[in-house]
């Protein structure tokens, strides 16, 4: 493939190394190629402008690697799939992570090589893109994911040698969309004819997710034996242990570790651990966080307050404090991050005595709390204070606004539940986020049965407050979008298109909220039947 007409980036914290590594670009054919020196300026031109290839060494420097920043971009959807990515490295070794990885890239070349050979490489993944395009671009922000799954379709007519890509990338379509059983039978099929991780994987997940977990155990333990490097089945299996044994999904991740570092594994680990009480084996998951990656990119609050917690619990007040000190210089001033520092600095002079200073701190949090609509993370960590400080009534009024903001994500319930067993209320919690999720539902419940006997005044009303409140509730915001649709259906008055533009505000935030909930293709289907031609376009769904 000619390379004259793409556009590169090189990733190289070393200056000598990126002037010999452009040299060999050039004489490959990349004439048009930008550069970064660091993780932040390779994302600072990421943001900035859309490359067909990216070469990227695999040691950036400061505890960061290449591996690391590919992972960083795809989960921050930063990084096209149509943009090719390329890993330089000199260590051998480099194989294992790459196969093992979720996240892994297009291709990876061992140093030295000649610029034909890196030429050779680089048009080989290039070519692969272009095979794959029809379908990348509809899996974008702007894409449609129906229209990707008819160029699955129309290549798999074709033939062609990336069918296993393509059924793979399928696959994936059909579990977004909600079409489960498909995806399963999807999975099997090639099951049948190869076995192959990620078919493994995603029918395990798929299983898993039409109720059967202890099949979908099974499945990822065999998958395991065959493929005993493969991160993602290690992940899911352990995300299926928690729900029932979290020593045991602990110990799972302990494996996943020895197969590959990972800062999001050992944020992981040291959770699990802190709810198993292994505080040191948590405190060194969490340092080990908190001190790999200098550059900040992959840090999280949860290290530093996870890192703090497991020193009070040992004793270690004032590592604890130092922990809670040095979140504030890791990370840039949010109304999240001073949240999350009063809450614990409150846990943590609740476990060593100091009454006064945790009262001081619990009352600046809510402070914040109040002031601000903060993330569930941030939230969940006052409420642990609040239960900590003895102040129960707080607590759950903060976890109930939560988890009614949250009403379908399973993590931040389980996240919500987690701060009930943590301070002694396991099986209230269990009473209460079930209650909060059944008046969720009446309350849907309720609003649809008044839009259906025609009284859609009264049901706009009712779930337009509700979605204003619980702007992260995607069932909530689709529901309010459809009594909006249906009073345009309906009525066809001039107020037609002012009702068209909510209904198109209250569908992209059900899509910010979950992008993978599977009536988004519905509503926007009766969008796009029923606004009239000066509507706004609804683009991504």
């Amino acid at each position: 493939m000619d390379l004259r007409d793409k556009t590169g980036l090189l990733i190289d914290d070393m200056p000598e190394m990126r002037s010999a590594m452009r040299i060999q670009l050039t004489d490959a054919g990349l004439e048009k190629c930008d550069q970064a020196r660091s993780i932040k300026e390779a994302i600072d031109r990421l943001k900035e402008k859309r490359y067909d290839l990216i070469v990227c060494d695999y040691n950036l420097g400061q505890g960061a690697d290449g591996q690391q920043l590919l992972e960083l971009v795809r989960r921050r959807n930063i990084l096209p799939l149509s943009t090719a990515f390329m890993i330089v490295t000199g260590e051998t070794g480099y194989e294992q992570v790459s196969t093992a990885a979720e996240y892994a890239p297009d291709d990876y070349l061992l140093k030295p090589f000649t610029a034909d050979l890196l030429g050779t490489r680089l048009g080989r993944i290039l070519d692969k893109k272009a095979a794959l395009a029809p379908i990348y671009s509809q899996m974008g922000e702007k894409g449609d994911r129906t229209k990707a799954l008819a160029a699955c379709e129309a290549l798999l007519a074709n033939g062609g040698r990336y069918a296993l890509d393509v059924l793979r990338l399928k696959g994936e379509l059909l579990t977004a969309l909600g079409r489960n059983e498909e995806a399963l039978a999807l999975y099997e099929n090639v099951l049948q004819q190869r076995s192959t991780p990620w078919a493994e994987v995603g029918k395990a997940r798929l299983l898993s997710l039409l109720g059967d977990d202890e099949e979908a155990k099974a499945h990822l333990q065999r998958a395991l034996t065959a493929y005993p490097n493969y991160l993602a089945a290690y992940d899911s299996l352990s995300q299926l242990v928690e729900k029932t044994d979290k020593a045991a999904a602990q110990q799972i991740v302990e494996q996943a570790l020895k197969v590959a570092p990972s800062t999001q594994r050992q944020r992981r680990l040291g959770g699990l651990a802190l709810e198993n009480k292994d505080f040191e084996r948590a405190e060194s998951a969490f340092r080990r966080a908190v001190e790999k990656d200098r550059t900040g990119f992959f840090k999280s609050h949860d290290d530093y307050s996870g890192l703090a917690k497991s020193c009070v619990e040992q004793g270690k007040t004032v590592e604890a404090l130092t922990a809670v000190k040095d979140m504030g210089n890791a990370f840039a001033r949010t109304p999240e991050l001073e949240a999350r520092q009063a809450a614990v600095e409150c846990q943590v002079h609740v476990k060593s005595g100091n009454e006064a200073a945790a009262k001081l701190a619990l009352e600046k949090a809510l402070k914040v709390q109040q002031s601000a609509k903060l993330d569930a993370s941030s939230a969940l960590e006052i409420a642990q204070a609040c239960f900590a400080g003895g102040r129960t009534e707080e607590a759950k009024a903060i976890i109930q606004s939560v988890a009614e903001d949250h009403n379908e994500n399973d993590e931040v319930l389980a996240k919500a539940q987690g701060v009930f067993a943590q301070a002694g209320l396991e099986d209230e919690g269990t009473l209460f986020l079930d209650a909060t999720k059944k008046r969720m539902i009446k309350l849907n419940n309720d609003a649809v049965a008044m839009a259906k006997a025609g009284q859609l005044d009264q049901a706009i009303e009712m779930l337009t407050e509700a979605a204003d409140r619980l702007t992260n509730n995607a069932q909530i915001a689709i529901n309010t979008a459809m009594a909006l649709l249906m009073h345009v259906h309906r009525n066809g008055t001039s107020t037609d298109l002012a009702q068209t533009k909510r209904a198109h505000a209250y569908i992209l935030q059900a899509q910010r909220a979950n992008a993978n909930h599977p009536r988004l293709t519905e509503i926007s289907g009766l969008y796009r039947k029923v606004a009239p031609a000066d509507a706004p376009p609804l683009e991504g769904i």
